[in-house]
């Protein structure tokens, strides 16, 4: 068997297309038994024992791992597939969401989806591994030996049954590599694949043994929640802390060769890229799957072992643009492990953020995380973070607060701009503009009453979720769902939270500081006729609030004014709970929404129409990048309920001080409590030659927001956008 995986790598793509070229397929066979209406968990078995009978399995000759079912879904697309059908043939009316959406986005005010996040999940990667489903059935059989509840104990029944179609899908995996093997002319890696899949435990349902099985249960669950449960199972989970040990016992036993082991994870790792092949039209979204590496135990030891320095070595070599790598680190984390991210990013992969966890773990005890818990977050979607046992609904609303500016100031000065969608919007707000202070109370109280109206439209289709979608896979990995014989749709998880997302807070805070220094010179008319004109003819106005110290990062009073502002922001829906009482908090997470929402009219702070928002957390306009961080830190004293990003570029460099610099930053960030640094390390004038000159450099991979792409398959536009923020 050859473990080269720079040979083997151009063998597993080619097995991969040979069999997702033909995606999607036709699942017309599986809706057709899914009943319409009716018992939401009839039609969630319906949908898993018609797949585990009906939708093809695959194995790959030169691929070591057994996960691919076909479900449906596109191969460059890690959702859904056909457990979407139990939402979709729920016979539930959502008009009155959508047209609460059109009205949002009519207005440009904001954008969501469906009434819940369906996206951004992970399990407790450590139960699978220690018990595999075969633990969780036994579980189930355990707590109803004494349940006198007649709905928690059939809860658990259900659930025993799929993890036995569990058991079954594995045992289909087992019988297609076992024919493959009857097929004399295979060569000798594909015979060595099949004889490890025929031979192995049968992962996900029996607990792995070896570092093989725990790459396969990973692999096997991350697909299956997905087109089961219908949701985004984006968290492949801490895989260094996960897998060493698997690796460890396998080396000593002389199971595996170092080589092999290598080889082993760098297969893993490559799936995502295999499986999406991307190009145009395939890189048009992010497909959200994370791995994290580095961080803390649940006892809080730090981790960096092998494993960690596998996984930077294949990204290394190979450029790997999914998953995403969200590298944990800490005041604890070692110059060692600092080091070899640091190396990763001077490469201008740009496939790699890290995440901070002096900030993040305080943060989820703060929101009631045990410690042991909050120790055990990760990395899902792009810089959001969920804890193990958590079901964390957030990253799908998001609210443009630049347009709430805006609206308050419209309507404080002619009622008349009040039309009949931002009566609805606005029916708690306020528009009294007479001096500033009165503004930015105005301001708070109309994102405020958006997002009052927004729960009120929401809450009656969060009541009625668990009669419309169930989640028995993913609440089978989430305590205390068996315990409490609740799906984690009706609750069952033993965290619970919302949140919201905030866009623009750079361009906000600038705005803001500009209007206050209007107000005090008594011009507050000359600047709200400027943005009502696009600036047209007030050029000398625009550059001189522009090039002002009055704005985020520039100067002391307006890092002051920035903390007040992100305090208050973080508290503006305190008290406001959804449609099952859980209370609604704030981040400033933005996605590329400060690209998408670039046509919002002028803003004061000199910002045009057509102009980007600021993203993230970052101010509007950086400074020196030292300056930056420490002004940007003031944000995180506010009390959000996710996480908030530092996105810079910076030229490419070599040598070693180059890299002692880079890892120095690093720790200054980690000092800082920056939450998430992301480093978009960049050679402009290589951009625009491949901007111009498609072909130039086809291999260049950026960050874009929170998630990396190829830099050639991106649009013109999100081309322009990375240039512009580029050094």
């Amino acid at each position: 068997m050859h473990f080269d995986f720079q040979t083997m790598k151009p063998l597993i793509q080619k097995d991969f297309d040979a069999v997702m070229d033909l995606y999607p397929t036709d699942m017309t066979m599986i809706r057709e038994k899914v009943p319409f209406g009716g018992d939401v968990m009839t039609r969630k078995l319906a949908i898993i024992r018609a797949a585990v009978e009906l939708c093809p399995v695959h194995v790959f000759d030169h691929y070591p791992y057994a996960f691919e079912i076909d479900g449906g879904g596109d191969r460059g697309y890690c959702h859904y597939g056909i457990g979407w059908l139990c939402q979709e043939r729920s016979g539930a009316d959502l008009s009155a969401l959508h047209a609460y959406r059109e009205k949002v986005s009519r207005n440009n005010l904001g954008s969501f989806g469906n009434y819940t996040d369906n996206l951004h999940r992970t399990i407790d990667y450590d139960k699978l591994l220690a018990m595999g489903f075969k633990g969780v059935y036994e579980e189930c059989e355990a707590y109803n030996r004494t349940e006198t509840d007649p709905e928690k104990k059939k809860y658990r029944e259900d659930v025993m049954e799929i993890c036995l179609l569990v058991k079954k899908l594995g045992e289909r995996f087992k019988a297609k590599a076992a024919d493959r093997l009857e097929d004399s002319d295979l060569d000798e890696d594909a015979r060595y694949n099949m004889s490890r899949i025929v031979h192995a435990v049968n992962t996900p349902w029996d607990a792995p043994v070896t570092l093989f099985d725990a790459c396969n249960s990973l692999l096997c669950i991350g697909l299956f929640t997905a087109m089961l449960d219908g949701i985004g199972m984006h968290a492949q989970g801490p895989i260094d802390r996960l897998l060493y040990p698997f690796y460890k016992n396998d080396l000593k036993a002389g199971r595996i060769t170092p080589e092999e082991g290598a080889f082993l994870v760098s297969c893993f790792l490559f799936k995502t890229d295999a499986h999406a092949k991307y190009n145009e039209k395939r890189q048009t979204f992010d497909n959200g799957v994370t791995i994290m590496i580095g961080g803390c135990d649940p006892e809080g030891h730090p981790v960096y072992n092998t494993i960690t320095d596998i996984v930077i070595d294949t990204y290394l070599q190979n450029k790997l643009i999914h998953p995403k790598l969200n590298a944990r680190a800490g005041s604890y984390s070692p110059r060692a492990y600092l080091d070899r991210l640091s190396e990763l990013i001077r490469t201008g992969h740009n496939n790699i953020i890290i995440e901070n966890d002096d900030y993040i773990v305080p943060m989820f005890e703060r929101m009631g995380l045990r410690p042991e818990d909050a120790r055990c977050y990760v990395g899902v979607g792009c810089e959001e973070v969920i804890c193990r046992n958590q079901v964390h609904s957030r990253a799908f609303i998001y609210l443009n607060m630049a347009q709430i500016l805006l609206h308050t100031i419209a309507i404080g000065r002619d009622p008349a701009a009040m039309n009949d969608d931002l009566r609805c919007i606005y029916q708690y707000g306020a528009f009294d503009i007479s001096d500033f202070n009165a503004l930015y109370s105005s301001f708070l109280a109309n994102l405020r009453s958006y997002i009052r109206t927004l729960t009120d439209t929401l809450a009656p289709f969060e009541k009625i979720h668990d009669k419309i979608q169930l989640e028995p896979l993913q609440s089978a990995f989430t305590a205390d769902c068996i315990a409490r014989g609740m799906d984690i749709c009706q609750g069952g998880a033993r965290y619970n939270n919302k949140t919201l997302s905030l866009v623009g807070f750079g361009t906000l805070c600038d705005s803001l500081l500009s209007l206050r220094a209007a107000y005090g010179e008594c011009r507050e008319n000359e600047l709200f006729d400027a943005v009502s004109t696009n600036f047209e003819g007030q050029e000398p106005l625009r550059q001189r609030i522009r090039n002002s110290d009055n704005r985020f990062g520039h100067s002391a009073a307006a890092d002051d004014f920035a903390e007040k502002l992100s305090v208050d922001l973080g508290k503006v829906s305190y008290g406001i709970r959804n449609g099952r009482g859980i209370e609604w908090h704030t981040s400033l997470f933005t996605y590329y929404m400060f690209h998408s929402w670039r046509n919002t009219p002028a803003t004061p702070d000199g910002r045009r129409t057509g102009e980007d928002l600021s993203r993230q957390m970052n101010m509007a306009s950086l400074p020196e990048l030292t300056t930056a961080a420490a002004s940007m830190s003031r944000l995180t004293r506010a009390d959000y309920n996710d996480v908030g990003m530092f996105d810079i570029a910076i030229p490419m460099g070599e040598g070693e001080q180059y890299l002692a610099t880079m890892t120095d930053y690093i720790r200054t960030c980690i000092d800082m409590k920056i939450p998430v640094l992301q480093l978009n390390v960049v050679d402009k004038k290589m951009l625009m030659e491949e901007r111009d000159h498609k072909g130039t450099h086809p291999d260049l991979i950026v960050r874009i927001c929170g998630y990396s792409a190829l830099f050639t398959v991106l649009s013109k536009d999100m081309q322009d956008e990375v240039i512009r923020r580029a050094k």
